[in-house]
Order: structure tokens, then sequence, then C-alpha cells
């Protein structure tokens, strides 16, 4: 193996749709290369890269070292150990700062190594070779089953590079590519691989740019994969033409159990077709359409759909516009089910504050149904009730402000030096209020009163700049936080 990684090249595309070139793994060592001292892990001992390693090379670790000096990176002590330990079955690597160069080096090595089953290479920037050489290490991998490359800005290149890399490996069973920059030019890429695919179970998708225009697409893949059980789509741009493509897919598919469709644009249209599928599929067990816009009558559609539901064990809705009447009329629609085939475990209306009323009629649901959770209210990134406040409403606000500004490739920069004419940094609540109306951003004046009370830290009378920045930053931090602890949960379902 180890003579064969010394001589051997493999073939591969470098744009995937235009010219082929050579993915050159020659590994021998140049006889005047300097070596370099590898990075410290912890407390560890620093590798010596001067003894005289055995030829043969099962762990892959040798051949990383050989790597590393090739393309002049300074080898990890935390790689080699985890190459060579008999007992690890993970590298996780993510957020590493490996860069393209330090991702060829780890590629080059798996080719080799037959014990490490997961791959995490989240956000570290691994850049276009990098991808390359991860498509090329996954063609002759067999062993890999857990492959994740989000947040890397793979772009066009990277879909198509990772739709070919579906082509050949037909052994990776989970997926997750969120955060890439994929648009709905590149989801046919991505949509047939996994369409044929028939060992993958687990995909993420969220956190790109899908939207309507690739609706057809995904529907397709949906309907006719036989392989994923969950399926993450939250954080994309589908609104109500995407959200009836996905529904329509999800009515045929007969195998998925999680879907995540959270924080996308559905309205009360693309609630209606949720609930058209919670009424005809006979297998999914959780469903996340939470912020989606959805309104009272999407709502009552979907709550609608349970009535011929006995599979739905979660249903996550929440930071939807749900008043306490829609709540009410779904308790009436609720209490006229069947307790004996009503699996319903958690209904989970997370940031929606009801009256006291409302919540003595969810009581009534208690009796017949003892089994089920209902959440409701404003709650932290730990799931514990708390009282709503302005800040709490103001944080919706600036999501929805920050939604905009990434729909219309827009910056905070940008969007604030429209607001203030003058050059001051600094804007009245007038000026804000009128920047908003102008720029057309989909804010009612009371959910703009509260995002106003909420960013104008200081508390005099004027937004900053600064103060909108700081905003932006703790709210993409509570989401990412929220996203982290979701994920958390949907591994350890998996495993």
């Amino acid at each position: 193996m180890q003579n064969f990684l010394e001589s051997f090249t493999l073939k591969t595309l470098s744009r995937p749709t235009t010219t082929t070139q050579d993915v050159d793994l020659d590994l021998s060592d140049d006889s005047d290369a300097d070596e370099k001292k590898p990075i410290e892990d912890d407390q560890e001992t620093l590798l010596d890269l001067s003894v005289k390693y055995p030829d043969y090379d099962n762990t892959g670790s040798k051949t990383y070292e050989k790597a590393c000096r090739k393309f002049d990176v300074v080898p990890s002590s935390k790689i080699t150990r985890k190459m060579d330990s008999d007992k690890e079955t993970t590298l996780d690597l993510k957020h590493y700062g490996l860069d393209s160069k330090g991702t060829m080096a780890v590629a080059m090595a798996m080719v080799v190594n037959t014990t490490l089953t997961k791959l995490n290479l989240k956000g570290n920037n691994i850049g276009e070779s990098g991808m390359l050489y991860i498509q090329v290490m996954m063609s002759e991998n067999t062993t890999i089953t857990s492959l994740d490359i989000s947040e890397n800005n793979l772009k066009s290149f990277g879909a198509k590079s990772i739709g070919m890399m579906l082509h050949d490996n037909k052994f990776l069973r989970e997926l997750n590519i969120g955060g890439n920059g994929f648009t709905d030019l590149d989801a046919p890429f991505l949509t047939k691989k996994i369409e044929e695919h028939m060992a993958l179970h687990y995909l993420n998708l969220s956190h790109n740019l899908f939207g309507d225009l690739s609706g057809n697409s995904f529907e397709h893949m949906i309907a006719e994969n036989v392989s994923l059980e969950e399926l993450d789509l939250s954080w994309n741009q589908f609104r109500i033409i995407g959200a009836k493509k996905i529904a329509s897919g999800l009515k045929e598919n007969d195998h998925l159990k999680i879907v995540n469709a959270s924080w996308n644009g559905y309205d009360d249209d693309g609630g209606a077709a949720f609930g058209d599928v919670l009424a005809n599929n006979k297998y999914l067990i959780e469903l996340d359409i939470s912020c989606c816009r959805i309104g009272p009558e999407g709502f009552g559609k979907v709550m609608k759909g349970l009535k011929s539901n006995d599979t739905l064990e979660v249903l996550k809705i929440g930071k939807n516009n749900i008043p306490d009447s829609a709540v009410e009329t779904a308790v009436d629609l609720l209490l006229t089910l069947d307790a004996s085939t009503f699996k319903l475990e958690c209904l989970d209306l997370s940031d929606v504050m009801l009256t006291g009323k409302s919540q003595e009629r969810l009581a009534e649901l208690k009796e017949p149904f003892p089994e089920l959770e209902i959440i409701h209210g404003y709650t932290d990134s730990y799931g514990k009730r708390r009282m709503v406040g302005f800040g709490d409403m103001g944080q919706e606000a600036l999501l929805c402000l920050k939604e905009y500004l990434e729909e219309c490739n827009m910056t905070v920069t940008e969007l604030f030096s429209r607001f203030d004419e003058d050059g001051s940094n600094s804007v009245d609540y007038d000026e804000f209020r009128q920047g908003i109306r102008d720029e057309g951003i989909p804010l009612s004046s009371e959910q703009v009163d509260h995002l106003i009370k909420y960013i104008d830290i200081d508390g005099d009378g004027d937004i900053d700049f600064s103060e909108l920045v700081l905003k932006i930053k703790e709210i993409t931090k509570k989401r990412a936080e929220e996203v982290a602890q979701r994920d958390a949960e949907s591994a350890k379902r998996r495993r």
C-alpha cells in the first residue's frame, strides 16, 4: 500500500464540468526538504520526524507526515495519534484551521487508514483543492461512513464535486454539507446523486441558499430516495412554492422519519401543504416547521392533518404567528381524536405566548393524552420557560432583518448607510422606521417598535451603527447555539 501511494496518481476533475487533471499523490521525499515541527496537541510530546519509518503504513499516519512535508504543512500530533490508535473511530477536526493544503494531507492519509469511520472537517476553509482531494479519497475509501464538510463555503464547485463523490462512493451513511453557499443552480448536481444513493441515512443541507427554483429537484429527490431516514433543510430560502414541492415529495416517501424544514418562509399556504403531508404520510415520526411565517390558517391545516395520522411523535411549529384562538381551536380538534391511536408525544409551540385561558384549555389535554408534552412561551437555549419581554420580540424582528440582508446579499454597513444620510453612524427612531419602510423589509410597525427598543442599548433615543452590529452578532451566536443543541439531539437519536 505504501509503494502504491508513493507512485499512484489519481485521475479526477479539477473543475467537475470542464477539464481533467491529475491529483498528484506522489509522496516521494525531497532530499533537501525542510522538516517542520508538528503542532502540539495540548502538552503532548512533539513528533520526531527524523526517525526512519517502516515501509508499510497501515494507519495512514506516516502517509500524513510525508504529505505534510510535500505540501509544506506543519503536521499535527492529534491527527497522527488518532490515526495510530486502534480504539479511535472518529477524526474530529472541526474548525481546526486546516485550509486546503492541510485538508489535502489528511485526505491522502485517509486513503490508507481503515479504522476511522467518521471524519469531521467542518469550518476549515478547505477550498476547491481540498474538496477535490476529499472527493478522490472518498472514491477509494470504503470505511468512512460519516462525513461532515459543512461551513466551508464550497459553492458551485463543491456541489459538483460532492455529486461526483456520491456517484463513486456507495458506503457513506451520514453527510453534512450545510453552510456551503449552495444555490438553486447547484441543486441538480446534488439531488440527482442523493436520489440514487442507496446507503445514505442522514443528510444535512441546512444554512444554504436553496429556494423555490430548486423545488422540483428536491421534490424528486425526496420522493424517489429509498434510504434517507433524516433530512435537514432548515435555514434555506424556500417559500410557498418550495414548501409545496417538498411536501409533495414527502407524501410519496416511505422511509424518512425525521424532517427539519424550519426557518424558511412557507406562509399559510405552505403550512397547509405540510398539513396534507401529515394526513397522508404514515412514516414520519418528527417534523420541524418552526419559524416559517405560518399563521393561524396554516397552523389549523397542520393540526387537521393529525386527524388522519397515527405515527407522528414530535411536531415543532413554534416561532410562528399562532394566536390564542388558533390554539384553542386546535385543542377542540385534538379532544375529538382517538387516544389509542394518537402517537404525538411533543407539541412544540416555543415562543408562542398564550393567555391564561388558552393555557387552561391546553391543560384539558392532559387527561386523554397523559404522554403529550406541550411546550409554549419563550424558552432559553436549554428549553426552560421564561417570561416574554421586549428583548424577545425584538430578537425575532432582528432575525427577520438579518434574513432580509442575506436574501438581498447586502451587508449591515450597506443597509445602515441608506438609513444614515448624514454619515454620522447614528439615526434617530423616525429615520430608522422610515429606512425600514423604504427598503421594504417585511416588519410590522409593532415589530419595528420592539426592534428599536432591543437595539438601542444605551437608550439615548438614537440607533448607532455599532449597536446594530453588536446585536446582530449576539442573535447570530444565540441561534448558532440553538442549532448546535438541535444537532446534538439529532446525533443522539441516530446513535
